[in-house]
């Protein structure tokens, strides 16, 4: 049942015609005002006004809900005449099973419950289509949904703007935008027609209109973050925005900033830049004083941990809270629903297989979308094995951020979606890691525009995330080298044990979303033979693993960085990196192992890695004509097969008849080397400098080349 909604007066101004196309004017959830009407006139010269924020709560109804809305309760106490709650959207969508089950209508309802006054409009909000935000979204939530920069085929924008609230006497104009990437996000089929326009551009103009109505101080919520956290000042979305906006709430990178600007060096801060991470775990505040005769804002930001800001337990916040109340509520009706739905078994795991882990505040933290990740091959994996056989699928790809969580073997007794035991993976935890509900599809792509499909994970300049690392099948490995030009980064691909052929055609699969060009990675919409074919990703996948159970976590990388690839006389050298991944419990590569012909073939030696890189050389003249060189990593497992063109720069060299070598004086050892490490005859492959990997006259010299020249 939805509950009551807490701003009547707001349904009331818009049946009679009294709100605009393009802004609202509403009270604030706890002032007197009349919609539209001027605010009453206060007899203090100043008024204090604190801004709640959050960002990109994504439906987070499983994890302490209660402490987020208590933290939202205890902050509104210290100030509640004068507290305006507003988020940055993408509340709902990748949401956790309990929301996700029933399409996030509880999370709405939890945000009505907290009377939310006004959000964003996120990327996510349209994952169901355009249709879905304006109808069942936009219905259910008593709170207006803002974006002045997306339009209809109409032209006119599909959301309201903007919203002007009325708080302790002080006129507040709050305007949204989401991110131009938003047509890259989504499934095109459901946002046909609609236009996503420069988010600057769009609020600047808003901003000018809303304070020429009146407005004494003007909000931007920005569905976007700043390229570079570390430079917040100096991004476009703070350095661009017109000098009417006060306060730039940013969302969409998860990232956590506050800064406050001193705009006319008066010792005063006029504007507030702040996001606030995700998931409900943190809440940012602008405090701000306005004086009404001068017309200046003085601004002091903070972002605040809500386990830490909260200093009561759930119980006590209930009984303290009405809203905390209504809150519990609704999460045990939906807590319900979810258990009886999602509590089902559908495999076993032996580990932790998840996405790949990097800092954040310092602090490690999942779903680093730069970098290769168990999980990810194994979904990629997953979709392949499913789609071969009655699609023809060669190989399988899957973007990182569809992965919206791990599976953790251990068990968590106080969660009962969890399962009830170690290692047992439930319908709601696959519902976790692939909240999206997209179709599996196929598409045929030449060689050609699968090998640009892999330079796309360099993503176009402006993007929020600089690189996205695909999941790909365990047939396929490939080489990149960084610092070569933008399109010409990857240096080969292999693709069932041979390179691949640029002429060639491969049939790919993947979700729906990545096929028809989603982030930005158009090469995959410009293929052929484009096939949905009806199967739901989460419900695959939770075939693959019963059908593979107990599946073991794999930390075998599906590309390496080879660089500095460089040839003297026979002797190729070049360098190997990125051989470890950052998945929950992967171990470091500690050796590399370098074989003629296939993965399993002749061990030519190895080398050391240190901090997953190493350097390799290799004597051209041990290999036979045309034979194939292979890095293989341990423990991991990584196997790589060096690019031809990098055994080709040594392509003058000489290459020996296959005759028997004399006993006593063996052609100087072919393999690898790492100069300068170690003890001469300690270990393969540390050797002194200008050494191969065995010692001249070595027995195990003799018999290694004695096979490979007959």
């Amino acid at each position: 049942m939805t509950p009551p909604k807490h701003r009547p007066a707001l349904h009331a101004a818009l049946a009679a015609g009294v709100v605009s196309s393009s802004v609202l004017v509403l009270p604030a959830a706890h002032a007197d005002e009349t919609v539209g009407a001027p605010p009453a006139p206060a007899s203090p010269a100043a008024a204090d006004v604190d801004l709640l924020y959050f960002n990109d709560y994504h439906g987070r109804l499983a994890s302490d809900p209660l402490l987020f809305a208590g933290a939202i309760e205890q902050l509104r106490a210290e100030n509640e005449e004068g507290t305006l709650l507003l988020s940055g959207g993408d509340n709902v969508g990748a949401s956790e099973y309990v929301s996700a089950v029933q399409q996030d209508n509880p999370t709405l309802d939890v945000l009505d419950a907290l009377e939310l006054d006004a959000s964003a409009v996120g990327n996510h909000e349209f994952d169901r289509g355009v249709a879905d935000l304006t109808g069942r979204i936009t219905e259910r939530a008593d709170f207006p949904y803002l974006a002045a920069n997306v339009l209809g085929p109409d032209g006119a924008p599909v959301t309201e703007a903007s919203a002007t609230f009325d708080v302790d006497g002080v006129r507040i104009g709050v305007v949204g935008a989401v991110t131009q990437q938003t047509a890259t996000l989504v499934s095109p089929a459901g946002i046909e027609g609609i236009t996503f326009g420069d988010p600057v551009a769009a609020v600047n103009a808003e901003a000018e209109r809303l304070e020429a109505a009146g407005a004494d101080v003007v909000v931007a919520l920005y569905h976007e973050g700043v390229a570079n956290a570390s430079d917040v000042l100096g991004d476009r979305l703070v350095t661009g925005t017109s000098e009417t906006v006060d306060v730039v709430f940013n969302a969409h990178t998860h990232d956590v900033y506050d800064e406050a600007v001193d705009r006319d060096g008066d010792g005063t801060l006029e504007r507030a830049v702040l996001q606030a991470g995700s998931y409900g775990g943190s809440l940012g505040r602008v405090s701000f004083s306005y004086d009404r005769e001068t017309d200046a804002v003085d601004a002091r930001t903070e972002v605040l941990d809500v386990g830490e800001t909260v200093t009561a337990s759930e119980e006590e916040l209930v009984d303290r809270y009405p809203r905390v109340a209504r809150v519990a509520e609704i999460v045990a009706a939906a807590e319900a629903v979810a258990v009886e739905q999602g509590s089902t078994p559908v495999g076993q795991i032996t580990g932790d297989i998840t996405t790949a882990y990097g800092l954040r505040d310092g602090q490690p933290a999942r779903d680093d979308r730069g970098a290769e990740s168990s999980l990810g091959n194994l979904v990629a994996e997953s979709i392949r094995a499913t789609l071969q056989e009655p699609h023809g699928v060669q190989i399988g790809l899957i973007n990182p951020g569809g992965l919206r969580a791990d599976l953790l073997w251990a068990d968590n007794p106080g969660e009962a979606l969890d399962g009830d035991r170690d290692g047992q993976v439930t319908e709601a935890e696959v519902n976790q890691v692939m909240p999206f509900s997209n179709n599996l599809n196929t598409v045929t792509l030449t060689g050609a525009q699968f090998k640009q499909a892999l330079e796309q994970q360099w993503q176009p300049a402006g993007s929020s995330r600089p690189y996205l690392q695909l999941g790909l099948s365990e047939n396929v490995s490939y080489t990149a080298d960084p610092s070569r030009p933008v399109g010409d980064r990857i240096t080969s691909i292999t693709v069932d044990g041979a390179p691949y052929d640029p002429a060639g055609s491969y049939v790919v699969g993947s979700v729906s979303f990545l096929t028809s060009g989603g982030d930005n990675f158009t090469a995959l919409a410009e293929g052929t033979a484009a096939t949905d074919t009806g199967r739901i990703d989460r419900e695959a996948f939770s075939e693959y693993l019963a059908a593979n159970a107990p599946l073991s976590p794999r930390f075998d990388r599906r590309s390496v960085q080879l660089t500095g690839a460089a040839a003297e006389a026979c002797t190729v050298r070049f360098d190997v990196s990125s051989l470890d991944m950052t998945s929950l419990g992967a171990p470091d590569t500690t050796s590399l192992s370098v074989r003629a012909g296939a993965p399993d073939g002749t061990e030519l030696g190895t080398v050391p890695v240190l901090d997953g890189a190493a350097s390799v050389s290799l004597d051209r003249a041990a290999l036979t004509e045309g034979a194939a060189v292979w890095l293989v990593a341990d423990p991991t497992g990584t196997r790589v097969r060096v690019p031809d063109a990098v055994l080709g720069l040594a392509a003058d060299c000489a290459t020996p008849e296959p005759t028997e070598p004399e006993p006593t004086e063996p052609t100087e050892p072919a393999g690898p080397q790492q100069p300068g490490k170690g003890r001469p005859g300690e270990h393969p492959g540390k050797g002194e400098p200008g050494r191969g990997v065995w010692e001249h006259g070595s027995e195990r010299a003799r018999q290694v080349l004695g096979r490979l020249f007959g």
